[in-house]
């Protein structure tokens, strides 16, 4: 009944807004294949592969529920880099972000943001056998003493040279998974990382024990959504309709949880 139910809302507000709003290209590929292609990012629990090669994580389980309620395919299709993510989705490389992306002024201005899904302050994280001790502020980090890690279009490569640009900050090649980040914090070639505390969590889940929050205090307050194109507002109000009712019934806050993404 949930699928039926869930599948006559999608027509609906399909049957609506296919007459009332601009083209949407992404909309158009999906009824034409009967299938979403999701960008995603691999990263702990948020989106993986099982043993058996098949999609896991909170992602993976989020889009089975979307498929189930919709009657759509899915595919799923990693995204490349954070540079070039939202020109890749506009080109049509896929249809939309499918796995949650922080909502804030850098990825607003440049994609429609979904409905909420959940508060995800950002912050900064260290290996978990460093000594901060002697941290008790964030404007101490601001100091060539200290490496962060970082990626073209990603919290780092945006947030260090900002608000640290006395730090040292190791930007990595386009193109690398975004656990290479970890890889350098964990080796030593840097000191901090900075993530979303929805990032940090899913990593955690995966590698338990490895990273601490460097102070109590985030740099920014966030919320976590799912992305469209610019001109995707079809697109955008049908995914956002089948979003409130997974919210309404508790799905999605079930999956939130079952991934240990949920406070």
């Amino acid at each position: 009944m949930k699928r039926i139910s869930g599948f006559l809302l999608f027509v609906f507000v399909l049957f609506v807004t296919s007459y009332s709003l601009a083209e949407d290209k992404a909309f158009e590929r999906i009824q034409k294949k009967q299938e979403i292609n999701c960008g995603v990012y691999v990263l702990g629990s948020i989106f993986g592969y099982g043993p058996d090669g098949k999609p896991t994580g909170f992602t993976a389980d989020l889009f089975d529920e979307i498929a189930l309620r919709t009657g759509m395919k899915v595919k799923y299709t990693e995204i490349s880099s954070f540079a070039t993510m939202f020109e890749d989705m506009k080109v049509g490389h896929y249809d939309m972000i499918c796995s949650p992306l922080l909502s804030f002024p850098s990825t607003m201005m440049k994609g429609l943001p979904g409905t909420f899904i959940a508060e995800d302050p950002i912050n900064i994280y260290a290996d978990i056998g460093a000594d901060l001790s002697g941290i008790t502020a964030l404007d101490q980090l601001n100091d060539p003493q200290y490496t962060f890690v970082g990626m073209d279009g990603e919290l780092g490569g945006i947030y260090v040279p900002k608000l640290f640009p006395k730090a040292k900050l190791n930007m990595l090649p386009m193109g690398v998974p975004p656990s290479n980040m970890f890889m350098d914090v964990q080796t030593k070639k840097a000191d901090f990382v900075v993530l979303s505390s929805l990032a940090a969590k899913a990593y955690e889940q995966a590698n338990p024990g490895t990273l601490q929050q460097v102070t109590d205090k985030s740099l920014v307050p966030a919320s976590v959504r799912l992305f469209f194109a610019e001109d995707s507002e079809n697109l955008r109000v049908n995914i956002n309709v089948v979003m409130e009712e997974m919210k309404r019934d508790g799905t999605l806050d079930r999956l939130l949880a079952k991934h240990g993404l949920k406070d």
